[in-house]
């Protein structure tokens, strides 16, 4: 039986869901409690206060009857008029013995519910609305001797007592619930984090699969970047024509930079550095297309075939890529008999070959080919050639390294890449390829590369003839990678 997909992701999701709901639901019901319950315990708890302290003004006035206690009652209403909206004794058969200036607009408690008042004292009392908003009546037995109606006089004896009045006090709810203040706001904040947790818990079940979209795409592209990596010359190979290093940082994880060094089966040893438009993964693709067919291209012999291969990858490009798709490509062979390099500059920024068998380095410059590949189908290159001696210096970089910007915008240059490259105390191409590479980080300080920063230094040897008894077997290429970090 196949297990569904993502099976505990889903019940971690309909879990927190439940809770979210459980706590809304919870909290909710506790700010009802507290706005229905609680509120109007607390406007009986200040009623009864409020009527003791009526019973104390009372017996210290030694009031004898009802009306001579309106005073009391309008003092209290006045101390707290957020709380206490009217206040008046009421005799058993409805009469107003005693009250206050608002208690006359008010409604009075029928005489049917007098009994209840005394038989269930604790009873939480229900909210009434009125004009002037919601209020809590609270009525309590009041202890006083309370004289009859002038008609209920005649015929009854003396010492005859009616009932004890009743106490009615409205309580505002508002002003009691500012007790509650801190509470209520908990129970907000409570019912606001539930809310969010069931809108987190939602957000994230909706995004999960573009999540994990996204995991496989950075899974796919890390494998892209290793086979890139792949791409790049091995250092397991060795010659006495060619010491090579080079270093590709990639502005993102894949880049559009493509180095290659490579030995040809007559004996040259093959070199290119290229530059594809744009970055990223479409760049990362191309450049394998690229250095793929220059793999497959026969460039020595005759300058004709290495121009010919330069053509057909220029049509290659244009057929199979889109129009602002284009490469930059420098693509050299160096024969070590002849001690001669051989070039085409498609587009490419002019690398530099360093002279150093005179008392000062002189600098060349290899601008020879053409256009850049992929925009025409129907452009020419031509192959460029330069003598050279043992020790000669080939540096090619690509526009990430001429083109790094410090804090100030200013950009690295070619005037520095010579002078980073000339500062190097050692002769080894590792060591100038390093040196280089530090020299444009510390020019760049903090600010983040923008574009892929490809290197490759190349320092050529010049084989005699009688040296090359071995050549099928020696005559190679030594290959360093340099760590950029």
């Amino acid at each position: 039986m196949r297990r569904p997909r993502y099976l505990l992701f889903k019940l971690s999701v309909a879990f927190g869901l439940l809770l979210g709901l459980i706590l809304l639901a919870e909290t909710v019901m506790t700010y009802r409690y507290v706005s229905s319950v609680l509120v109007r315990q607390e406007a009986q708890r200040d009623a009864q206060r409020k009527a003791l302290s009526i019973g104390r003004a009372a017996r210290l006035t030694h009031a004898s009857e009802p009306h001579e206690l309106e005073a009391v009652l309008d003092e209290l209403v006045r101390e707290s008029p957020q709380e206490i909206a009217w206040i008046r004794i009421v005799a058993a058969d409805g009469r107003v013995l005693a009250e206050t200036p608002k208690a006359r607009t008010a409604v009075t408690i029928p005489p049917e519910r007098f009994r209840s008042v005394f038989g269930d004292r604790d009873r939480i009392p229900e909210p009434l609305e009125t004009e002037a908003g919601d209020i809590v009546i609270i009525s309590q037995p009041f202890r006083m001797m309370v004289p009859p109606p002038r008609s209920a006089r005649e015929g009854r004896g003396r010492g005859h007592r009616e009932p004890s009045p009743i106490l009615e006090i409205a309580i505002v709810p508002k002003g009691v619930s500012v007790h509650y203040g801190h509470l209520r706001r908990n129970l907000i904040i409570g019912s606001t984090a539930a809310i969010a947790l069931m809108a987190a818990v939602a957000i994230i079940a909706l995004r999960f699969r573009h999540y994990m979209r996204g995991r496989r795409m950075e899974q796919e592209i890390a494998v892209a970047r290793r086979v890139q990596f792949d791409l790049f010359p091995s250092s397991e190979l060795h010659s006495r024509s060619v010491d090579f290093a080079a270093e590709c940082v990639p502005a993102h994880q894949v880049g559009g930079d493509l180095y290659d060094v490579f030995e040809v089966s007559s004996g040259e040893v093959c070199m290119l550095l290229g530059d594809v438009s744009g970055k990223g993964l479409p760049a990362a693709l191309l450049m394998g297309v690229v250095q793929g067919a220059v793999r497959a291209s026969r460039i020595t012999g005759p300058a004709s075939n290495h121009e010919d291969a330069a053509m057909r990858l220029n049509r290659l490009l244009c057929a199979k890529t889109a129009r602002e798709r284009f490469v930059s490509l420098f693509w050299a062979y160096f024969d070590p008999l002849e001690s001669r390099l051989s070039y085409i500059n498609a587009g490419h920024f002019p690398p530099l070959l360093i002279k150093s068998n005179g008392p000062v380095p002189r600098i060349e410059r290899l601008a020879e080919g053409g256009p850049v590949l992929g925009i025409l189908p129907t452009l020419r290159y031509t192959q460029a050639h330069c003598g050279i001696e043992s020790g000669d210096l080939l540096v090619v970089y690509s526009d990430g390294i001429l083109e790094a910007a410090n804090e100030a915008g200013e950009e690295f240059g070619e005037e520095r890449i010579i002078a980073a490259a000339l500062a190097c105390e050692s002769p080894e191409p590792a060591q100038i390829c390093a040196g280089i590479l530090k020299a444009v980080r510390d020019f760049a300080g903090g600010v983040a590369a923008e574009d892929d920063q490809t290197l490759m230094v190349a320092r050529m040897q010049r084989l005699l003839p009688e040296m090359t008894g071995t050549a099928d077997t020696d005559v190679g290429v030594r290959t360093t990678k340099v760590d950029a970090r």
